[in-house]
């Protein structure tokens, strides 16, 4: 550790260095600008640093960079990050420039350091220190650097299951390195995470508003209709969900899962100011029972009707809701869509209503055996001295890909702080988590997981 320390606190300064250039290359996924900036620069820091094979896939969106290094065992391991950021928004709002890296108070500010260049440059120069100090890595690794996630990721798919079968064939290991720590800034071993489901629900009853005066009981309010619609299949009163076979697929924590639950930290207090709500009537378990292994039902948006100030007496013709489900375990999605589309089938056959799905990820729980775990779990702790295990992720990320496509385990290793402000004004990453993250790749490296 003294050695790996030292090594990695004599380059701090050519490190930064690398992250103040990768920072002014605004890689926006949205719109492309710098995409190819940013292939350019990571292929080259790949080939430079890690003397590694790079291969740069081309998708329906932007590029995929896959960077291969040779280890000591036939052992693979696939290493995710992303190249994209979002846009910087009201540049005015930031304290500094957002594409010029600055640093200030124990944090480095700019765009993507936390989401996910900072992260990724970590990954690439905790792998670059192995190297450096042990000449050769115990096993091979494999960069996998998409530049669509800030999109939802909608080529990753397509492409992971192309090359599953030729350039990621000998993958036995993903490990995805993005997100951010636990609150209390202790870094976290993710073993799962919940997936989404999102629709729109329009409700329709006529061509045009109408005056409630001269159209009042006779035209029917899409509003009114709107709410009978969402009755059907959800239970406003208890909270449940009443799509046919919404719950299958559901399991109850092991365990194991309770242990590692049970060393989560929890206060109330912070929980609440954090989230800005008025209290949290729940003890531990429940609190992490609800988000990570049971599902939602939420209503994110509602629009319909006249919404500005004073009173206009009309009736409206259409109204619409968004709603977002959570999903946990094995709930399958084609058979939630399939009888959501069921129940509502005569009015969407007559035009009253309208049904638009608005996204799809599966959750993702991985198949791991102790010692695979405790390979990642012990990496972290040598490496910052403390560490949680989270059963599952609260929210969704495209896990699955890996699970589905390559049949391998999935662990998320965040090295982000949990307050970094992603796609917000004033982006930012700590220090300390910047080179903890370096620290943990070089462990990643380090342990017996190349007899695992």
């Amino acid at each position: 550790m003294i050695q790996r320390d030292k090594f990695i606190e004599d380059h701090s300064k050519d490190f930064e260095v690398l992250l103040k250039k990768l920072i002014t290359i605004r890689s926006f996924s949205v719109t492309g600008e710098g995409i190819e900036d940013a292939v350019s620069f990571l292929t080259n820091l790949l080939k430079k640093l890690l003397h590694a094979d790079i291969e740069v896939i081309p998708t329906k969106g932007h590029p995929i960079i896959i960077a291969k290094i040779t280890g000591a065992t036939k052992r693979n391991v696939l290493l995710y990050g992303h190249y994209d950021v979002m846009a910087a928004g009201d540049i005015s709002k930031w304290q500094s420039d957002p594409f010029t890296l600055s640093k200030r108070e124990g944090r480095f500010y700019g765009r993507g350091v936390g989401d996910n260049k900072g992260q990724l440059l970590a990954q690439i120069l905790g792998v670059y220190s192995y190297i450096e100090l042990h000449q050769t890595l115990p096993f091979n690794v494999t960069f996998f650097i998409e530049g669509e996630e800030e999109q939802g990721s909608p080529d990753l798919a397509a492409a992971v299951k192309e090359l599953a079968q030729t350039k990621l064939k000998t993958i036995d290991t993903a490990i995805v390195v993005d997100g951010s720590a636990n609150p209390d800034g202790t870094n976290v071993l993710r073993l799962g995470n919940r997936g989404v489901f999102a629709f729109e629900l329009i409700s329709k009853t006529g061509q045009h508003d109408n005056h409630s005066g001269s159209f009042g009981n006779i035209m029917t309010n899409p509003i009114t209709q709107l709410f009978n619609f969402l009755i059907r299949i959800y239970d406003v009163k208890t909270g449940q969900v009443r799509i046919p076979h919404f719950y299958d697929g559901i399991l109850e924590p092991t365990a194991r899962e309770k242990e590692w639950i049970a060393k989560l930290p929890f206060n109330k207090d912070e929980i609440i100011a954090q989230a800005g709500i008025n209290q949290l009537a729940m003890d531990k378990f429940t609190y992490y029972h609800k988000l990570m292994f049971e599902p939602t039902f939420n209503i994110f948006g509602i629009k319909g009707g006249y919404l500005q100030k004073g009173v206009k007496t009309s009736i409206p013709y259409e109204a619409s809701l968004k709603v977002d489900c959570r999903l946990v375990d094995q709930q399958d999605i084609s058979v939630i869509k399939e009888n959501l589309l069921k129940i509502y089938q005569p009015e969407i056959a007559s035009g009253q209503l309208q049904v638009r799905v608005l996204g799809e990820l599966p959750p993702e729980k991985t198949q791991a055996t102790t010692e695979q775990i405790e390979w990642l779990y012990q990496a972290i702790k040598r490496a910052t001295g403390k560490a949680y295990i989270e059963p599952v992720m609260p929210g969704s990320v495209p896990n699955y890909v890996w699970k589905n496509f390559l049949k391998v385990p999935v662990f998320t290793i965040p090295y982000a702080n949990a307050d970094e402000r992603n796609h917000d004004i004033d982006e930012n990453m700590t220090i300390k988590n910047f080179y903890n993250g370096i620290r943990i790749s070089y462990e990643i490296l380090s342990g017996n997981s190349s007899e695992i």
